[in-house]
């Protein structure tokens, strides 16, 4: 009889910052928020707020898992693990069962390994929401955790049901209040925030003359070069660039190691010009853009320049939304450079401004922010102020967000002491703001 090899995939839903932010926050240690999947017969199969789905290994929208744990083989023909995966799909896990805390992802997961293998998955997973609720923190939470539901969907279909995926997100609910339910279609996946005031988001562009010389040899590369630089250098032009263009500052990014500060600052005053944008999105502008690093200040400047832009956030968030959401792990990594921590958190300030969409990056910056501003480190005025600022975009367009960095220690109040002998009005101003969310 033939057997099929089976494997739990692990993902970390948090990207790392439970790792980090647990401890400080549930007193206990917790390394991921999991969610787990079974892959066996060529698919991935996973339940969430829509019952069952499956789709090909890695087609969520959480693409790759962190990791995968080979749980044996079985003999079990496909045919037959379909008709069981219908009859839970009717019984204990339709879409009205699932609860993060209770019936979730990842107590599917362990109960198919069990029917397939015998074997479990691993115990930390399936203990997760008892570690949580351990603590006083997590009993405070629970209300909220209880509304919430994970469908990773994108690329996923329900075999198991009789319409056509419609990925719903529930709304988590505000710590004093009921939940509520908001259902979306697959190709929205989350519910779009209110539009908050306009801002004057923050760009980096270099004061200095762009000195290429020796950047290119070849005469085409010369010249390209050459129409980059007067493209960059004038605020209108009766031209445009090509993808040529384009090609040639990936290709100078990835093989030129001594003069790469140029080449950023190039890149830094090319993607804030709109008709640029244009042309990234017309063509494969993934040896550009996927050189863009959180290691990198000129790197780092030109991401906060194209963020500074909806159409240019919009974009990067599609192409590198991992790389935005590890952001806040440079603060504490670099909280002792005062330039990197100022151009980072403008980064982060233009993220706040232009993210329309309810989902985890919202929470992930924002509790950064908060633990970060809470912290002992020494940090000069336009960093505060952008952290302030930052604060504020997102809390004004989430009540769920709003809740939980009161929650975790937002204490505007505080702040408010600590500026009494400035005569900064701009910072006394938002911290009068903060004010007034916490009793919204």
């Amino acid at each position: 009889m033939p057997v099929s090899p089976v494997e739990v995939w692990i993902y970390d839903l948090s990207k790392g910052l439970a790792r980090s932010m647990s401890f400080p926050l549930l007193g206990k240690q917790i390394d991921g928020i999991w969610h787990t999947a079974i892959v066996v017969y060529g698919n991935e199969y996973f339940f969430g707020g829509d019952s069952i789905e499956c789709c090909t290994p890695g087609g969520t929208m959480l693409g790759m898992p962190n990791s995968k744990v080979n749980l044996g083989t079985t003999e079990i023909p496909s045919e037959i693990f379909h008709e069981h995966l219908r009859e839970l799909s009717q019984t204990t896990f339709r879409p009205c069962d699932y609860n993060l805390l209770k019936r979730n992802c990842n107590n599917f997961s362990s109960e198919i390994a069990q029917f397939l293998t015998g074997n479990d998955i691993p115990s930390h997973i399936t203990n997760l929401p008892d570690d949580v609720l351990s603590t006083p923190f997590g009993q405070m939470l629970r209300p909220m955790l209880e509304s919430v539901t994970v469908s990773p969907g994108s690329g996923s279909q329900r075999v198991f049901g009789e319409s056509q995926p419609s990925y719903r997100v529930m709304q988590p609910a505000s710590l004093s209040g009921a939940a509520s339910n908001t259902s979306v279609a697959a190709d929205s996946v989350m519910q779009q925030k209110t539009p908050t005031e306009t801002n004057n988001c923050v760009t980096f562009l270099p004061t200095q003359p762009l000195e290429t010389e020796g950047l290119c040899e070849g005469e085409l590369q010369k010249k390209l070069l050459a129409d980059l630089v007067e493209y960059v250098s004038v605020e209108k032009v009766s031209w445009s660039v090509s993808p040529a263009h384009v090609k040639l500052l990936g290709s100078l990014l990835l093989n030129t190691e001594k003069q790469r500060l140029v080449v950023w600052q190039i890149v830094q005053k090319f993607v804030i010009k709109t008709e640029s944008l244009a042309i990234l999105q017309r063509c494969d502008n993934s040896a550009l853009l996927d050189q863009i690093n959180l290691e990198d200040v000129e790197s780092l400047k030109c991401l906060c320049n194209l963020c500074s832009t909806p159409s240019g956030y919009k974009m990067f968030l599609a192409k590198q939304r991992q790389l935005l959401e590890k952001l806040p792990t440079g603060l504490q990594q670099h909280s002792d450079d005062e330039e990197f921590l100022n151009v980072l958190v403008s980064v982060m300030y233009n993220v706040s401004v232009h993210h329309k969409l309810v989902d985890d990056l919202d929470i992930q910056h924002t509790c950064a922010l908060v633990e970060f501003l809470n912290s002992d480190v020494d940090m000069n005025i336009t960093t505060v102020e952008l952290i302030l600022k930052s604060l504020l975009s997102f809390l004004s367009a989430n009540e769920e967000v709003r809740a939980l960095s009161f929650t975790i220690g937002l204490n505007p109040q505080k702040y408010s002491k600590l500026f009494q002998s400035s005569e900064n009005r701009e910072l006394m101003s938002l911290v009068s703001k903060l004010e007034s969310l916490n009793v919204a």
